[in-house]
């Protein structure tokens, strides 16, 4: 019973960690927030991601699928002097400072065009100094992001993108009068991919992610193939009605994906159930059965991508056979047929039944699951 508690209360504060993650800017992550935590590369766009820090918290991302389209487009300045100029014909200066800007720009053969959105701040941040009046921080950063479009259609495209935050907008005339300006930092980037000595960045059966510090320094991830399969771990704590009787459960799957291009999942799942039964001398006796099962997942897509979000199942589907037996609660030739029929991040409601045999006294029950 203590190493139930000890292990629930860890996987929720893992919880607790992982839905403050999801939550924060990039501008509060200690240490390249764009790229770095998990399932990074599918929030942009590419195969291939490389992000240049240009110093105050300004940074460069650009999403590729093939080096060719990084070389072809590399002169990002004469780009950004270009969308500046239309950005400052229909910049709305009514807008309060404080709030954030999105600008999509979509570069076409012919002509152009730029969508703005706003995003006001959900808390007002003050300055004070003595002497002065209070001083509206912001806190949000300006989001601008580039991507080529064909005569036929407005769709954005999915294999090459450039995206630059910035504490503002207006700051992007400062960085391209700095000595170099932004194309000389991103060649510095450019010049790490070809001088890495493990594998050969430029090979288009590579995939990888190219991180460069404001001090030039570069550090490059997730190298390897971009549809190699992987595994997903996936611990969690749960608590379901059975038989009229709250149950609690620790489980634990571990998924075999194709890649992350495909949204199918194949698990196998060790469950753990708990039940609680009063003793003759008052207290209470701990029951438990575990079940070993095996399943297939599917995954909804990411909208507008063509990346899995692995957060969201459409559906799963399991069978299971008992492993382990402390107490008569399920019979030895128990059969667990099952399914997760909703998830939202890191909640599960399950549906489970259990017979004896081949669907004889067949037990229904509902599970809600926490976890990863």
């Amino acid at each position: 019973m203590r190493l139930f508690c000890l292990i629930t209360m860890l996987l929720l504060s893992i919880v607790r960690i992982a839905i403050s993650q999801s939550t924060s800017s990039h501008l509060s992550e200690p240490k390249s927030p764009l790229l770095t935590e998990t399932g990074a590369k599918r929030k942009f766009i590419g195969l291939n991601q490389i992000e240049v820090e240009l110093g105050q918290r300004n940074t460069l991302l650009i999403g590729f699928d093939r080096y060719t389209q990084l070389l072809a487009r590399k002169n990002v300045d004469s780009v950004l002097r270009l969308v500046i100029a239309d950005y400052h014909k229909v910049e709305d200066t009514t807008q309060s400072p404080t709030q954030a800007t999105h600008a999509l720009v979509r570069l076409g053969e012919t002509d152009r065009s730029i969508a703005l959105r706003y995003t006001p701040q959900s808390t007002a941040s003050f300055r004070f100094r003595d002497g002065d009046e209070p001083l509206q921080m912001k806190i949000q950063q300006d989001t601008l992001q580039i991507v080529w479009v064909s005569s036929t259609s407005q769709a954005i495209p999915d294999d090459f993108s450039i995206y630059l935050f910035v504490n503002n907008l207006r700051d992007i005339e400062r960085l391209l009068k700095e000595e170099g300006g932004i194309n000389q930092r991103l060649q510095q980037a450019i010049d790490a991919t070809r001088a890495y000595k493990n594998h050969d960045l430029t090979n288009p059966r590579i995939s990888f992610a190219l991180i460069q510090g404001i001090d030039n320094k570069t550090n490059v991830q997730r190298v390897g193939p971009p549809a190699s399969p992987f595994l997903s771990l996936q611990p969690g704590v749960g608590v379901g009605l059975i038989r009229k009787q709250w149950v609690p459960s620790l489980n634990f799957d571990v998924q075999l994906i194709p890649s992350q291009f495909k949204r199918i999942g194949y698990q196998v799942g060790y469950t753990s159930n708990f039940f609680f039964q009063q003793a003759a001398d008052g207290g209470f006796q701990t029951f438990r059965n575990d079940f070993l099962s095996v399943g297939i997942a599917f995954y909804r897509a990411n909208k507008g991508s063509r990346f899995t979000n692995f957060s969201r199942q459409i559906a799963s589907f399991y069978v299971g056979l008992p492993v382990y037996r402390r107490g008569s609660y399920f019979d030895s030739n128990t059969i667990r047929f099952g399914g997760t029929v909703y998830q939202n991040k890191v909640f599960k409601v399950q549906s489970d039944f259990y017979m004896n045999g081949f669907f004889k006294n067949v037990i229904p029950g509902l599970r809600l699951v926490v976890g990863l």
